[in-house]
């Protein structure tokens, strides 16, 4: 669903909490009932708290028992704490009384089976859609909002208010955080345990806490979701403002359709495409819960490391450089400086080694100076017991210099009792803190790499070709082909011929009828080369020696396969060999570039080395589809190779997987039927890439599912238009994140009165988190279309927007519109307006909304000329606007009963 009426859920005015007065029923559900009352008691909940029996035996002695129906006032929340199977009864009459959020404690795995578990989940949601009731649970443990004096949980332990959310499907795991943050001082907005999520699931709680002005950062422990493109829409909305730090478990099977990965590795590949930074343990999960507490913007990615004494310090470079991170290269003033300052020549660079004898105060002065150097962007200092300065002093001059600087600074205290009064003094000061060098550098990479991810999640790559013209007619008339011929796997020739269409090359070797024929196509490939046998009356070929250097490896191979297929399969007559390069010219090992179907995320998009005798390498990166360049690149990056080249060769190889693997994403974009494509080997040469083998397998749809296959979908070239309006060209295009600035330009020119018309108050500046809010958007859930003009320097200038945002059902999408205040009453709104008309009602929506003042007659009249129904607003002073886009469909006529 939406957020719709999960107010009611984290900001409730009162609460009911509903146990089961039958003595038959299970103790569980009442044993839950008493600590959700005595929590909320002990959190300071100033609303009524009702004590509510379900049924007419009183239990407990929790005060005083009424029924449902008896209720004097309507409570905002419920917490149901009954049977599982009497569950749905008690939230349709609830939502009959006026509840929208009900808490459900009860198991979804309660004592019955797999057919009763779905029964009981479906007659949940049955009673919760008349009223629209929203459903936490079944097996909830509850919601905690500190600042609001909220416990409705059954968590044995309170949260403090902080700036901190939790969002847990394991209560326990709830509860351990909550644990661990209250002995550091750390506090959160909200913790909230999904549990079974029937309704409210792990992508509401992000679209809620997106919101929310009293989170700035989210941890989320999850296993799985359902549904892929819901739920990257929601992590990227989070991560656009807010950084979220992720662990997940699950195991690592290997995935449905390729075990080159496993579905573990397409989770890693979508957090890392939603922005999300993700951590491997319950123990980086507190510290990343600290570390977002404390830690400063990072300006960069440079690391320099202080520490009193080689070893330690080498042992966190080493940590660093081998999980790919950056030591940066201190300048000749930072290290002339320190020469003087420690009295020392035998400094060389980084990290720093402190002579043993150091001082406090010279602690200090070290680390101000490598703060200062324009190299450096965090400082990790390295203490280890010293004689000459106690960690007590030396982490108070630490955390004096690290609180004056702008840039992070990461302390590791190695020892034992003797660290913890450094560690307490950091946290005091508000300084992150580690008692390994290991774990310091895994959070420095953490955020570094949460840095890198929102760069990203800022790609928007387009539905059309950018920098190439596919022939897509021509791929189509293929994929035509194979269906009508009832394949599922496109043939050789037909391989090749879409392949072509994207401009991908697959190499075609002759046959050889003859051994001395198979070395004169191996001279004229050139060494070394793979050898197959080709059989009569068998389609393909099997490549069975591989690397072969000569013709008398060749000669050996021919004998030794040849005896095979005499043994194996004495009635085959060998047609011939096929012959192919073993290695490309660059001298890069081959490659191979896959995609495969994931139940949950769509196509995924692979990379890795070539299998090897058949054997799947099980080492690739993956990346979701749509990919532009900088997607491509970084997909790349995580493969590591050719490394050893140098950087121009590198950047001409690069250039050239990236096209290819761009030409792919683009294939899957415009080719609904494919279904998975495997190219193994590919040589990649600084002039292309060189597919030696392919195999691509398709599925006949019926009924197309285009760009809603992917789990982000990309940019829709395809709505932009130029039209002429008042004699000036404009373009009519989707939104983009780099509209940021023009989108404040466009509010920051209206008028105090066009301000409060169109945001019904005096708004002429949104903050930069907003307007990245309103740049960055999901076109699966809105759209927001802009005039844009270029003055003559070619600067692009937002004219006007409008905007339209559409329920999970398609049903109704709200709209906005604004144009400059210069440009009122020019038909400008007209045609913006006419626009999203025209665009809601191409993907089916049923009815366009908007509210309007009473005073903004301007608005009035352009609706009513537009085809709207205009009617008063359920707020004072203001008026609906409502569009029907497509009739309601007729009912099917019923059958009289007698």
């Amino acid at each position: 669903m939406t957020i719709r009426n999960l107010e009611f859920l984290f900001r409730p005015k009162s609460i009911a909490v509903v146990a089961d007065a039958d003595p038959k029923s299970a103790d569980e559900s009442s044993r839950y009932a008493e600590v959700v009352l005595r929590n909320l008691a002990a959190g300071g909940f100033t609303g009524p708290v009702l004590r509510v029996t379900a049924t007419t035996r009183s239990l407990f002695g929790m005060g005083t028992h009424v029924h449902i129906d008896a209720l004097e006032i309507v409570p905002e929340l419920a917490v149901v704490c009954v049977p599982l199977k009497d569950v749905a009864k008690i939230v349709a009459r609830l939502g009959a009384r006026g509840t929208r959020a009900v808490i459900v404690g009860s198991s979804i795995h309660e004592n019955l089976k797999g057919s009763e578990i779905a029964l009981a989940r479906n007659a949940i949601l049955d009673a919760a859609r008349p009223n629209l009731v929203r459903i936490l649970g079944p097996g909830s443990g509850g919601l905690v909002v500190p600042g609001s004096a909220l416990n409705a949980s059954v968590s044995p332990v309170n949260a403090i208010p902080g700036r901190i959310a939790l969002i847990a499907q394991s209560a326990a795991v709830g509860a351990a955080v909550l644990d661990r943050a209250n002995s550091r001082g750390i506090g959160f907005s909200s913790v909230i345990h999904l549990g079974s999520a029937v309704d409210i699931d792990l992508a509401d709680a992000l679209d809620w806490l997106a919101a929310d002005p009293h989170t700035e950062a989210i941890l989320v422990q999850f296993e799985t979701v359902t549904v892929g493109h819901k739920f990257m829409s929601a992590a990227r909305a989070a991560a656009r403002n807010k950084p979220v730090v992720a662990i997940r478990g699950g195991g690592v099977a290997a995935g449905d359709s390729n075990d080159a990965f496993s579905t573990d590795d397409v989770y890693e590949a979508a957090m890392r495409r939603a922005g999300w930074v993700r951590i491997g343990t319950l123990e980086d999960l507190f510290d990343a819960a600290e570390a977002l507490a404390r830690v400063r913007p990072m300006i960069g990615e440079r690391l320099s490391i202080l520490a009193n004494g080689r070893g330690f310090g080498r042992i966190a470079a080493d940590a660093l450089l081998s999980s790919r991170g950056r030591l940066a290269e201190l300048s000749k003033e930072t290290l002339r400086q320190l020469k003087k300052l420690l009295g020392t020549h035998s400094l060389t660079g980084n990290p720093v080694a402190l002579p043993a004898d150091v001082t406090a105060e010279e602690w200090s002065a070290a680390l101000k100076i490598l703060l200062a150097d324009s190299e450096t962007d965090a400082v990790l200092t390295v203490y280890s017991p010293s004689p000459f300065a106690s960690s007590a002093d030396v982490a108070t001059a630490i955390c004096s210099v690290a609180k004056a600087s702008e840039r992070n600074v990461f302390t590791c205290w190695v020892g034992g009792d003797a660290m913890l009064e450094a560690q307490q003094i950091a946290a005091w000061h508000g300084v992150l803190s580690h008692d390994s060098a290991e774990k310091a550098i895994a959070i420095f990479l953490g955020i570094v790499n949460y840095e890198r991810n929102r760069e990203l999640l800022a790609q928007m790559p387009s539905s059309v070709a950018q920098d190439f013209t596919p022939n897509i007619n021509a791929a189509r008339d293929v994929i035509a082909e194979a269906i009508d011929a009832g394949s599922d796997t496109l043939s050789p020739r037909q391989t090749r011929r879409l392949l072509q269409a994207y401009g991908i090359d697959l190499a075609e070797y002759p046959l050889a009828r003859s051994l001395e024929e198979a070395i004169q196509r191996a001279d004229d490939i050139g060494y070394p080369v793979d050898l197959g046998l080709v059989l009569a009356n068998r389609g393909g070929h099997e490549m069975a020696a591989t690397g072969l250097r000569s013709p008398a490896d060749i000669q050996i191979a021919v004998r030794g396969l040849r005896s095979n297929v005499r043994e194996q399969n004495p009635e085959r007559r060998i047609s011939g060999y096929r012959l192919r390069p073993s290695a490309s010219r660059s001298g890069i090992d081959p490659l191979q570039i896959g995609v495969a179907s994931d139940p949950v995320f769509g196509p995924v998009i692979f990379l890795g080395p070539a299998n090897d005798g058949g054997v799947k390498s099980g080492n690739c990166a993956l990346a979701l589809p749509p990919l532009n360049m900088t997607l491509a690149q970084d997909l790349i990056s995580r493969c590591r190779f050719a490394a050893e080249l140098q950087a121009a060769e590198r950047a001409a190889l690069v250039k050239a997987a990236c096209q290819t693997l761009v030409r792919i994403s683009q294939l899957l974009t415009d080719i609904d039927e494919v279904a998975t494509l495997e190219l193994d080997p590919v040589h990649l040469e600084s002039t292309g890439m060189l597919v030696l083998d392919a195999q691509i397998g398709i599925e006949k749809r019926e009924r197309k599912q285009g760009l809603r296959r992917f789990a982000i979908r990309p940019y829709p070239k395809e709505l932009e238009q130029r039209v002429t309006w008042q004699g000036r060209r404009i373009l009519i295009r989707p939104i983009r994140p780099e509209d940021e600035n023009t989108l404040g330009d466009l509010l920051g020119s209206l008028e105090p009165e066009d301000s409060r018309m169109r945001f019904f108050g005096a708004m002429r500046s949104l903050p930069r988190s907003q307007l990245a809010r309103f740049t960055q958007i999901d076109y699966d859930r809105e759209m927001a279309l802009v005039a844009i003009e270029r003055d003559k320097e070619g600067v692009e200038h937002s004219l006007g927007e409008v905007r339209a945002v559409t329920d999970p059902d398609n049903h109704a999408a709200d709209f906005a519109i604004v144009v400059r205040s210069e440009l009122k009453g020019q038909g400008l709104g007209r045609l913006l307006l006419q626009s999203i008309i025209d665009y809601s009602r191409s993907r089916g929506t049923d009815e366009l909304r908007g509210e309007t003042l009473g005073a903004n007659l301007r608005m009035q009249h352009l609706a009513r000329d537009l085809g709207f129904e205009l009617k008063s607003g359920a707020d004072l002073g203001t008026v609906e606007l409502r569009l029907i886009l497509r009739p309601p469909s007729r009912p099917a006529a019923k059958a009289n009963r007698l």
